[in-house]
C-alpha cells in the first residue's frame, strides 16, 4: 500500500466520521497531491495576485491537505461564538492545543460549517484563512460547509467559498485534478449536492408564497402583503442567487440526480425560475443534437414539472431545448397532457395541444385519459378545449369501462357542462347517459353511490331510470338501501332526487328535506336512540314557543283599561291590527301544543307511530314559529302605527325575515305533490334550492365513515369505481 493511503487510513480510523465512499477517494487523491506538493507548485500556474482575495493569499496549497486529527467535542463557548460570529475567539483558539480544525459538535459541524450555516462572512473568512482543510470536512450528514451555506441561501458566504475552491484550484496543474477537486457535485447522505439543497428550499418557499397569496382575503392580503413580501420574497431571491452562483461555478451538476431522480434542473423548472432553467440550459458541453433528456440523470419529466409551477415561459423553454421531452412520462406513468389537465393549467395544455393533439389519445398507466383527468378534478376549461379540438375524445372509456359521464358522476364536478354540451350536439351523445361500465353501473348509479344530488339532478333521463347493474340495482334501489338513519343532508337530497324523478302517483306527505325518510334496511333496533335528540330538541323549541305565546296573550299591546266601563279590557279592543295580533297569538299557541303532544307519542317506542307523528309535528312546528312571528309583527304594528315612517320600516323588515324563514323552514313540513302541475313545480322549486345547500367535498369525515358503513353490494361498487 502507498505510504500516503497507509497514513489516511490511520487518520480516518481514528476518526468518528462516516464519510462516504466518494469523499473518501477524494481524501485519498489530496493525501497524494500533498505527497507531491513541491512539485505540483512548481508546475501550477497561479492566478494574478490581484485577482486573490485578501484572505487567501498566504494560503498554500498543502495547507488544504492539513487534514484534521480526532474529532473532539465543541466547548460550549466555543459553539456560542461560532454562532454569534465572533471573530475575535479565532485568536483564542488559535492557543489551543488541540488544533481549530478537530473540534465538532454532536451533528458532526465544524466551525466553518457553523459560521456558514449562520451567514457570518467575515468568521468565514478567517476560518477558512487558518483552516483550509475545512472545505473538504463533512459532518454526520456528509454535508460540507458548502452544502450548509447554500441550504440557508447566504450568497456572501456562498461566494466566498467558492472562490476559495476556485483559487486552490488554479493551484493545480492540470484539468484531471482540478476535477477532482470539484465541490459541487459532493453528495451527502440523501445524495444532494449543494445546489439540490439550495434549489429544495426555493421549490419550498415559492409554493409557500403562491399558496399564502391565493388563499388569502382580500382584507388580509391588503394588511400583511408587504410584511410577506419582504419575508417571503427575500428568502427566495436569495436562494435564487445562490443557485445561479453554483451554476455559474459549476454548469454540469444541474443536471445529476440525487438519491430521489431528481436533478436540480427539474428542481429549477418545478420552482418555475426562468432564468436560472436558462443558465443551466447554457452548458459549455451541452449538445442540442444529442438533446436534453440523454444528458438529464433522474426523472426526465421536467415538461410535467413545468405544467405544476404552472409556468408558460419555462414551458417554452424546455420544449423548445428538447420538443422531445414531450412525450416523456413521469413517475406515476402520466403523460404530459393528463398532467397538465390534473393541475387546471389552461395555457399549458393549450400549449401541448398546439404542439400535438395525438396525446389526447394516449392513456396513462391506469387506463385513465386526460380528459378524464380534468372532468375529474372539475377543471371545465381545460376539458371544453380537449373537446375543440378533439371532439371524439368524449367517447374515450378507461380500464373500468367508464366515459367521461361516469367520472363526471363519480366525482360531481363538470356534470352540468357535459349535459349541456351533449343536449348542444341534438342528441348524437346521448349513448353516453345509459353506457353501463364492467360492474353494470350507468353514471346514474355512480352519482347514486357517491351521494351527489346536484349531479343525480342533472343527468335525470327517463330512459336510464330502470336499468339495473349487475347486482339488480336501480339508482333508486341503490339509495334506499344505504340511506343512514341519522340525518345526513346530502343523503337525503339524493334520495328526494331520485323519489321525485321516479313520478310516483297522488301526493306523498314528505317533507322536501327528507326529514321522515327511511331506508329498506333500516331494522326496530337501536330506534329509540335515533329519535331520542331528535325528538328532545324539537320538544324544547315546541315549550319555548308555548310558553312565549302564552306569555304574549296576557301582555297586551297597548295596556289594559283601569276604569269603567271597560275595566281590565284591552285598550286597543276594536283594533284590526290588535285582533290579527290575538289570533295570529293564539294559533301559534294551538299549533305548538300539537307540536307537543305529537312529539310525546313520538317518544313511545313504535317505530310506524312515531312516523306519522312526525308528520304531524313538523308542520304544526313550522305553523307555530310562522304565527309567533306573524304575533310580534302585528303587536309591534298596532302600537306604533301612528308613526307612518316606522310603521312602513317595520313591515319592510318583517317581509324580508320572513320570506328568509319560509325559505329556511319550508323544506322541512311542504310535502312532495305530484299530478297537480303548479304545485308539483312549487315543490321542486324547494328542493332544488336545497341542492344548494349540499356540500359534495369527498373530503368531508362524515361522508368518509358513511361509505365504510355502506352495505356489502354498494361498498363493492364504490371501491370498483
Amino acid at each position: 500500500m502507498d505510504p500516503s493511503e497507509a497514513s489516511l487510513d490511520g487518520i480516518e480510523a481514528q476518526r468518528s466520521t462516516d464519510v462516504s465512499h466518494d469523499q473518501r477517494n477524494r481524501r485519498y487523491f489530496l493525501m497524494n497531491l500533498m505527497n507531491n506538493g513541491e512539485s505540483q507548485k512548481r508546475a501550477c500556474t497561479p492566478l494574478p495576485k490581484e485577482s486573490v482575495p485578501e484572505f487567501l493569499t498566504n494560503l498554500r496549497l498543502s495547507d488544504l491537505y492539513n487534514l484534521p486529527g480526532e474529532s473532539v467535542a465543541m466547548k460550549s463557548e466555543m459553539f456560542s461564538a461560532m454562532r454569534a460570529g465572533n471573530i475575535e475567539f479565532l485568536e483564542k483558539m488559535k492557543r489551543y492545543e488541540t488544533p481549530m480544525a478537530c473540534f465538532k459538535n454532536k451533528e458532526g459541524d465544524s466551525i466553518l460549517h457553523l459560521a456558514a450555516s449562520y451567514g457570518h462572512l467575515e468568521l468565514v473568512k478567517g476560518i477558512v484563512s487558518e483552516c483550509p482543510s475545512l472545505l473538504l470536512e463533512p459532518n454526520w450528514e456528509d454535508r460540507i460547509p458548502l452544502h450548509v451555506a447554500a441550504r440557508a441561501g447566504h450568497l456572501a458566504v456562498v461566494e466566498t467559498l467558492v472562490l476559495s475552491v476556485t483559487c486552490l484550484s488554479a493551484k493545480l496543474s492540470s484539468e484531471e485534478e482540478r476535477e477532482r477537486l470539484n465541490l459541487y457535485v459532493l453528495k451527502d447522505k440523501d445524495g444532494d449536492t449543494p445546489l439540490h439543497l439550495a434549489l429544495k428550499d426555493l421549490h419550498e418557499k415559492t409554493e409557500v408564497l403562491i399558496h399564502r397569496t391565493r388563499n388569502q382575503s382580500i382584507s388580509h392580503f391588503v394588511m400583511h402583503q408587504r410584511r410577506i413580501r419582504c419575508s417571503s420574497y427575500t428568502g427566495t431571491s436569495a436562494l435564487m442567487k445562490t443557485a445561479a452562483c453554483l451554476v455559474n461555478a459549476n454548469q454540469r451538476v444541474s443536471f445529476i440526480a440525487n438519491k430521489d431522480g431528481i436533478s436540480p434542473m427539474y428542481l429549477a423548472v418545478l420552482a418555475g425560475n426562468v432564468s436560472l432553467v436558462n443558465s443551466m440550459l447554457k452548458h459549455p458541453s451541452h449538445n442540442n443534437i444529442q438533446g436534453l433528456a440523454s444528458q438529464l440523470e433522474g426523472r426526465k419529466s421536467l415538461v410535467h414539472a413545468a405544467l405544476k409551477a404552472k409556468n408558460t415561459d419555462v414551458l417554452e423553454v424546455i420544449l423548445s431545448e428538447d420538443p422531445g421531452l414531450v412525450n416523456e412520462r413521469d413517475e406515476k406513468g402520466r403523460t404530459c397532457l393528463s398532467v397538465g389537465a390534473s393541475v387546471g393549467f389552461y395555457k399549458g395544455v393549450y400549449k401541448l395541444l398546439d404542439h400535438s393533439t395525438s396525446t389526447v389519445f394516449e392513456c396513462n398507466d391506469d387506463g385513465s385519459f386526460p380528459i378524464h383527468i380534468a372532468v375529474e378534478k372539475g377543471h371545465v376549461d381545460v376539458v371544453k378545449e380537449i373537446i375543440k379540438r378533439c371532439p371524439d375524445s368524449v367517447e374515450q372509456l378507461n380500464r373500468d369501462g367508464q366515459n367521461v359521464l361516469h367520472i363526471a358522476a363519480k366525482s360531481g364536478k363538470a356534470a352540468s357542462f357535459l349535459m349541456g354540451y351533449i343536449k348542444r350536439l341534438g342528441g348524437t351523445k346521448n349513448h353516453l347517459i345509459k353506457e353501463q361500465d364492467v360492474n353494470g353501473n350507468t353514471p346514474l348509479h355512480l352519482a347514486t353511490i357517491n351521494w351527489r344530488p346536484r349531479t343525480c339532478f342533472a343527468m335525470t333521463n327517463s330512459k336510464i331510470l330502470n336499468i339495473q347493474n349487475k347486482d339488480g340495482l336501480r339508482p333508486l334501489d341503490i339509495a334506499e338501501i344505504n340511506l343512514q338513519p341519522d340525518y345526513v343532508l346530502r343523503e337525503r337530497m339524493t334520495l328526494m332526487v331520485l323519489l321525485c324523478v321516479y313520478e310516483p302517483r297522488g301526493v306523498t306527505w314528505r317533507p322536501t328535506s327528507g326529514m321522515t325518510l327511511r331506508s329498506r334496511s333500516e331494522t326496530l333496533s337501536g330506534y329509540g336512540e335515533k329519535y331520542k335528540d331528535r325528538v328532545n330538541v324539537l320538544l324544547l323549541v315546541a315549550a319555548l314557543v308555548a310558553t312565549i305565546t302564552y306569555a304574549a296573550g296576557f301582555t297586551m299591546p297597548g295596556g289594559f283599561n283601569t276604569s269603567a266601563p271597560n275595566l281590565g279590557m284591552a285598550v286597543l279592543i276594536d283594533d284590526r291590527t290588535f285582533s290579527n295580533f290575538l289570533v295570529c297569538d293564539t294559533l301559534a299557541m294551538q299549533c305548538s301544543v300539537i307540536a307537543i303532544v305529537a312529539l310525546i307519542w313520538a317518544q313511545l317506542g313504535d317505530q310506524e307511530l312515531a312516523h306519522r307523528a312526525f308528520h304531524l309535528a313538523l308542520p304544526s312546528l313550522f305553523f307555530a314559529l310562522f304565527f309567533m312571528s306573524s304575533a310580534f309583527i302585528y303587536g309591534v304594528n298596532a302600537a306604533v302605527k301612528e308613526n307612518t315612517v316606522l310603521d312602513d320600516k317595520i313591515h319592510i323588515i318583517s317581509a324580508t325575515f320572513c320570506n328568509v324563514m319560509l325559505v329556511l323552514l319550508g323544506p322541512y313540513v311542504i310535502p312532495q305533490v305530484y299530478g297537480i302541475p303548479f304545485v308539483q313545480d312549487l315543490t321542486s322549486l324547494y328542493l332544488y334550492i336545497l341542492l344548494w345547500f349540499v356540500s359534495e367535498d369527498d373530503d368531508d369525515i362524515s361522508i368518509f365513515l358513511k361509505r365504510e358503513s355502506m352495505g356489502s353490494s354498494s361498498r363493492d361498487q364504490v371501491e370498483n369505481c
